[in-house]
């Protein structure tokens, strides 16, 4: 999985998915997974029930992105 993090003031506008791949319905995760990183203002939100999985992507992904600011 691979993000981008848009920042605007310090603060996370948003996360867009550049390469990500999920099964069995899980791909229905990555929206509520993106609001609630931006919520959150990074990685620290709970996983989302049936996709612990693809959350765990989703959030070292994110911590990626975010490492590069």
């Amino acid at each position: 999985m691979q993000l981008s993090v848009t920042k605007v003031g310090g603060k996370i506008t948003a996360v867009n998915l550049l390469q990500a791949g999920a099964t069995h319905g899980r791909e229905a995760a990555f929206s509520p997974l993106v609001q609630a990183a931006i919520q959150a203002q990074g990685s620290g939100f709970g996983n989302l029930t049936g996709a612990t999985y693809t959350t765990d992507a989703f959030k070292q992904a994110l911590d990626s992105a975010l490492g590069k600011f």
